[in-house]
């Protein structure tokens, strides 16, 4: 049997009992590391709680030779394969499932908190008026690939007044952690090459960092204002906001008439 369950964001305070649970019944416990260097943190919280010594693979390992290493110990008995935010958002493990089932593995899937459900709740924005989200990813100058298609689905996402989650990129094997500053400037790129005046100066944003911890940070920013990264702890995202409604959370300051007249 295969475990592939989701260790949530922002902590150790965030695992669930039924992880707990399906890490003790396991012979052996993996756990892919990706997103975010001090989620080694979590780790250790897992072996403490339950006994069990964590294998480490990285994002590779688990595409390469790690994957068969896990099928190969899941057909002899029970296993854990540990990830962070919810299994099957974002970071896809549905090629391992899939292989699994091929097996005939049975795999059973513990749910954690995603960034996809705290973004709106941290930030008070309507999660009913969120469009797809999208990744800014980082340009690779050496073959002159710039990431436009994030551009399009914001833009896309504004002309149906819908907010958008952008999630900025991890390269965890290579030490790169994208900052807000260099997001907003590849978005300020796409906006001088492209022309859609979705990221004018004075745009409102909003930047979150670390949700779900205590570190946690939720900031309302414009396009143009200066940005110290430096205040901001890792995982960051960011939200490029549609029309605020009256009921949802603004930049400080702002005013949103109610239409009942309240």
């Amino acid at each position: 049997m295969l475990f592939i369950a989701g260790m949530g964001i922002g902590g150790p305070g965030n695992l669930t009992l039924s992880l707990l649970e399906a890490v003790r019944s396991s012979q052996m416990v993996f756990a892919e590391v990706y997103t975010n260097p001090e989620d080694i943190l979590t780790l250790r919280r897992v072996e403490e709680l339950t006994g069990k010594r964590v294998v480490l693979l990285t994002r590779k390992d688990l595409e390469e030779k790690g994957a068969a290493e896990v099928l190969e110990v899941s057909k002899k008995g029970v296993v854990s394969l540990l990830v962070f935010g919810d299994p099957f958002i974002f970071t896809t493990h549905l090629a391992l499932k899939r292989k699994a089932e091929e097996l005939g593995i049975e795999v059973r899937v513990v749910h954690g908190i995603s960034v996809l459900s705290l973004a709106p709740s941290c930030s008070g924005l309507d999660p009913y008026r969120f469009g797809p989200p999208v990744t800014v990813v980082f340009p690779d100058e050496r073959y002159g690939y710039f990431p436009e298609t994030t551009y399009e689905v914001i833009a896309e996402n504004l002309s149906r007044d819908l907010h958008t989650l952008v999630l900025l990129d991890v390269r965890h094997e290579e030490g790169r952690y994208m900052g807000f500053s260099e997001a907003i400037n590849i978005l300020e790129m796409l906006e001088e090459k492209l022309g859609k005046g979705i990221m004018e100066k004075g745009r409102p944003l909003v930047l979150l960092s670390a949700l779900g911890s205590p570190r946690e940070r939720v900031s309302w920013v414009h396009v143009g204002q200066a940005i110290d990264d430096t205040k901001y702890s890792l995982p960051k995202s960011i939200i490029v906001p549609a029309s605020i409604r009256f009921y949802e959370a603004g930049p400080p300051g702002l005013r949103v008439k109610d239409p009942k007249g309240k």
